[in-house]
């Protein structure tokens, strides 16, 4: 099977063709997917991404997903996963439910706000979460730790600076110091603007960093409708109607737990036939 990743950032499989902005040069191919996937039309069985759609707005989303149906073949399989709207704004109301006494609810709320409008408004890398996430690491509150795991990808274990600085240097590639540079040169731009007005008209987030978009069910499944899809399902993250999609641990960690928690795992198959 021909099978693509786009916009797979370092999670990859072998036997995929991996795709995004970021190449490593061995791996990944350095793609403007903006730009459109460098493949002809009916190239690959399976198109796959993760976490990728809500960093893009509402048209360019409809374009990638465009792209997915136009390098399918007929008949072959999408499936995408994007953090769910709809399960966020579940657990804000539960916890805006709670009673003002109840304690849980001071400590909760936060958080909640944080991880619907965080990624959304930030305009400096990491925001308020990544400062929040690493409180919450030293803090030593274990039911706090564990809830936050429960609505995030991964542990909380802060990194000492120096750990950092190695593992920032390990993924170095060619193409990441020219998107540095270009970053640099974006910087001193930045300082042509009023400092108090710099948050206003200018993002310090970086390409995949920040959410222009949210998705629940329903959106999902209208936009693939839209794109030329059909037999749309809502699964969960381990299971697939891809062959040995599992085995790839695409949407998991290698202890079987789900690699993005409050994720919808949708996957939809191209029309055989051509819409008229």
């Amino acid at each position: 099977m021909n099978k693509l990743n786009f916009g797979c950032g370092t999670r990859f499989a072998p036997g995929w063709t991996n795709i995004d902005f970021h190449g490593d040069g061995v791996h990944v191919k350095r793609v403007n997917l903006l730009a459109g996937f460098p493949f002809p039309e009916s190239s690959f069985d399976v198109v796959y991404s993760s976490h990728v759609l809500e960093h893009f707005t509402p048209e360019q989303g409809a374009f990638l997903i465009g792209e997915s149906c136009r390098v399918l073949k007929p008949g072959g399989t999408l499936r995408t996963v994007v953090p769910d709207l709809e399960g966020s704004c579940r657990e804000y109301l539960r916890i805006l439910a709670l009673d003002d006494s109840d304690a849980a609810k001071k400590k909760l709320y936060p958080w909640i706000k944080i991880e619907m409008l965080d990624q959304l408004i930030r305009t400096s890398s990491g925001g308020a979460m990544g400062p929040f996430m690493n409180s919450v690491a030293n803090g030593g509150d274990q039911e706090m730790t564990e809830y936050v795991q429960s609505r995030i990808e991964s542990n909380l274990t802060p990194a000492s600076p120096a750990t950092s600085r190695l593992s920032r240097l390990a993924r170095i590639t060619p193409g990441k110091v020219m998107t540095k540079l270009t970053y640099l040169y974006l910087g001193l731009v930045k300082r042509l603007v009023p400092s108090n007005l710099r948050p206003m008209v200018w993002s310090g987030t970086s390409i995949g960093e920040k959410h222009r978009w949210m998705y629940d069910r329903y959106g999902l499944k209208l936009l693939l409708k839209d794109s030329g899809f059909e037999d749309i399902r809502f699964l969960t993250f381990n299971e697939s109607t891809i062959p040995d999609f599992c085995e790839d641990r695409l949407d998991s960690n290698p202890d079987g737990t789900p690699y993005k928690n409050v994720s919808i795992f949708c996957e939809a198959t191209k029309l055989r036939v051509s819409a008229k």
